[in-house]
């Protein structure tokens, strides 16, 4: 910002507080301290990080991660951007300084961070929940570099999860180095007194133990149940590509695309896929691609389908396969797939041919922006029609869209020569939405107001 006449020029801070001597230096740092509590909590941040004294540290993390004060959503908000520094030197801890007491410590955090989640705060936006998040993953990083005592941690896990809330899920799996045998055994006695074998926190903890296992037959039963339906069989596929099993992800990935159907069946093509990509099978990749897009055509299907067959040079030998399957039972989706290969004019002719055909207004808009290249005049019906649909809704964020629109629309009139066409139009469109002074205002501020 340019200084006022008279004022003193411009001189860079830093060489000012260079500059500064030491006791200067404390006196604007105290100041800024006692207005900003940012500025607060980073001094005394760095004073713990400093002495290496867990106990400042945790003097913080009483302060930053707890309120007594309800947070609404904006407080919400600002509460957890104003704690990140805390989580930030917690890091700096665990990767400098793991020890067992910083272990309790971010059990410590973790745990007030979660009651304000669930007595203190509208945390819709879920940034509280992040924090508790990553407050869970710098434990386990702590617990893997062997400091946490094994009994110890099972019983911290099974109290969290039981005891102290009911969303966040410390894994077995995660923490297994850690627990080691002798904690492993202790959280499953302490899980088995938990009672309630129904309940979800218990079947997750006994699905995560038959992973951790390797027990195929336990995982079926936990995770697959009565195998009606695409998700379990997902379950199933899932924990098998975690221990590594690659065969059994792909038999039972074809078992679920067999024997169920809906759009979860895509993640059964996608784990198959996945696994015949690490076993180094592209021609194997290419037939589930080829399968699953002809079961269900979609642009997304077909995109998958020509990167499979891209891979081993056969996409000329299988696009005008995967377009017939758009043709027959998908045409937008046909629009999509071909304005994707860049094949513009036949997107265009195709959609111009096809009676009845229902594009979104996002497709539509694609397929002027395509066609405008070339011939800008056919754009400009599509432009028009959307920013009266647009225009349908009375509020600032379609006033935007509108004028976006309106400047597309502007730009392909003057490539098509009907400039003056186009200035008749806004004209009425000025007029016909006279009453929304907030549109007219934006109009004008983007030179739509010919005279």
């Amino acid at each position: 910002m340019a200084r006022k006449a008279g004022s003193e020029p411009d001189v860079d801070i830093r060489r000012i507080l260079e500059d500064l001597p030491a006791k200067d230096l404390r006196e604007v740092l105290a100041w800024a301290a006692d207005w900003h509590e940012d500025v607060e909590r980073r001094v005394r941040l760095l004073a713990a990080r400093s002495s290496g004294d867990l106990r400042a540290l945790r003097a913080e993390v009483d302060r930053a991660l707890r309120t007594r004060r309800f947070l609404g959503y904006r407080e919400s908000v600002e509460w957890a951007h104003a704690a990140r520094p805390v989580l930030t030197e917690l890091e700096v801890a665990v990767v400098s300084g793991p020890s067992r007491e910083l272990v309790q410590l971010l059990e410590r955090a973790v745990s007030h961070v979660v009651k304000v989640i669930q007595t203190r705060a509208d945390d819709s936006s879920g940034l509280i929940g992040d924090l508790a998040r990553d407050l869970l993953d710098l434990h386990a990083r702590a617990c893997d570099t062997g400091v946490a005592e094994p009994v110890e941690l099972a019983r911290w896990m099974i109290r969290f999860r039981f005891a102290e809330q009911d969303f966040f899920e410390p894994d077995p799996v995660r923490y297994r180095n850690a627990l080691g045998d002798v904690g492993l055994a202790e959280y499953r006695s302490l899980l088995e007194a938990q009672g309630d074998r129904d309940t979800f926190a218990s079947r997750y903890a006994r699905e995560r133990l038959a992973v951790l296992d390797g027990d195929s037959d336990a995982i079926v039963a936990l995770l697959g149940g009565d195998l009606s339906g695409p998700y379990q069989f997902i379950k199933v596929a899932e924990a098998m590509a975690e221990l590594g099993r690659d065969e059994e992800v792909i038999e039972w990935a074809r078992r679920g695309i067999a024997q169920t159907s809906g759009w979860q069946t895509d993640q059964l093509y996608d784990l198959a896929c996945d696994a015949y990509l690490r076993q180094d099978q592209p021609v194997e990749v290419l037939a589930m691609r080829r399968a699953r897009h002809e079961r269900t055509p979609t642009s997304s299907s077909y995109r998958q389908l020509r990167r499979a067959a891209e891979a081993v040079d056969a996409w000329s030998l299988e696009r005008d396969g995967a377009r017939w399957a758009l043709r027959e039972h998908n045409p937008a989706g046909l629009i999509e797939a071909l304005l994707d290969d860049g094949d513009d004019e036949l997107a265009w002719q195709t959609a111009s041919a096809t009676d009845g055909l229902k594009l979104g207004d996002h497709a539509w808009l694609k397929l002027a922006e395509a066609r405008q290249k070339t011939h800008p005049a056919d754009a400009l019906p599509i432009y028009w029609r959307t920013i009266g649909t647009v225009l349908e809704t009375a509020d600032r964020r379609a006033y935007a869209s509108a004028v976006r629109l309106l400047k597309r629309a502007r730009d392909a009139a003057g490539e098509a020569g009907q400039a003056a066409e186009f200035d008749a139009r806004v004209l009425a469109l000025r007029e016909q939405h006279r009453r929304r002074p907030a549109l007219i205002s934006m109009l004008d501020k983007a030179k739509l107001n010919p005279a």
